[in-house]
């Protein structure tokens, strides 16, 4: 009879227990839908080690409203490792706070909640976001950002028409930081998979910096290999008087007036108004030579 007695009291106990912790994670949500994320966290964090996937959640989602991103990634974890059950709930709220964030251009926040989505949930990716914020980094001149979020977007989807303009973005964003030889090997597989007048001038302008990125620090055999490749292809029109001007600078360096002679005569007859300012460049070298002869 006394076993009994003592088995209807643990009974009870565990029942209080459980009521108890019921209303605690009603309270907790209550809380949390009057945006009170303190008190719903008082009401819930002597639960913290409750192998509860709901108690996990509530925890984590009170500290990520909070900006405490580790203790929240902490807490959705414990959660996930419970149960999946409030896995679509927690990529839910990481991708509304991401979106609020895109909204009042915060690019840099919207990546960053983007990336510890995926820290919980590897499988989950959405291109299309970080294709939105590739391009929000790039039309608010943040090329580095915009670099990142092209990069991840594209090693998840480089064939949807988003991809195909994105890479472009990508390839002028790489140059635009100085990463020449990303933007260089890009543009050539671009450029070899189809040869668009597009991608022929994006690709001369990437020869055309990097020419013009040796040349300045002397190494000139270099640089006229790059302003040759637009001499070669006579693309794009709009750098041609440029690489010849280049190109007779390199000569004219090296001593070999004729050679640059005849590519400053090139400018010349590019500009039928003669009025561009590497034709005024050229015409002065030209006096200069003639001078000296």
């Amino acid at each position: 009879m006394a076993r009994n007695h003592w088995f209807i009291l643990l009974l009870l106990c565990c029942t209080m227990n459980c009521t108890r912790r019921e209303e605690r994670i009603k309270n907790a949500r209550e809380f949390i839908n009057e945006w009170n994320y303190d008190r719903a966290l008082t009401e819930i964090i002597s639960l913290r080690k409750d192998k509860n996937s709901e108690i996990q959640y509530l925890l984590g989602y009170c500290y990520l409203r909070k900006n405490e991103y580790a203790e929240a990634i902490m807490y959705f974890r414990n959660s996930l490792e419970v149960d999946t059950t409030f896995k679509d709930s927690i990529i839910r709220t990481y991708s509304t706070l991401s979106q609020n964030a895109i909204k009042i251009n915060e690019p840099d926040r919207a990546l960053f909640l983007y990336q510890e989505i995926t820290k919980l949930v590897p499988e989950y990716e959405q291109a299309s976001n970080l294709f939105l914020i590739g391009n929000l980094n790039y039309e608010g001149n943040n090329l580095e950002a915009a670099v990142r979020a092209y990069t991840r977007a594209l090693q998840i989807d480089s064939t949807s028409d988003e991809a195909k303009r994105a890479k472009p973005r990508l390839i002028k964003s790489l140059a635009a930081i100085g990463n020449y030889e990303s933007a260089l090997t890009m543009s050539e597989a671009e450029y070899e998979k189809l040869k668009t007048a597009a991608n022929l001038l994006l690709l001369s302008e990437i020869k055309f910096s990097l020419g013009l990125k040796h040349f300045n620090a002397g190494i000139l055999d270099s640089a006229e290999v790059y302003f040759g490749h637009i001499i070669a292809n006579q693309e794009p029109k709009s750098m041609l008087d440029d690489a010849y001007y280049y190109t007779a600078e390199v000569y004219y360096m090296r001593g070999s007036t004729d050679a640059a002679l005849e590519y400053y005569k090139k400018v010349l007859r590019l500009d039928p108004y003669q009025k561009g300012e590497m034709t005024k460049k050229a015409k002065e070298r030209i006096e200069e030579i003639k001078e000296k002869k």
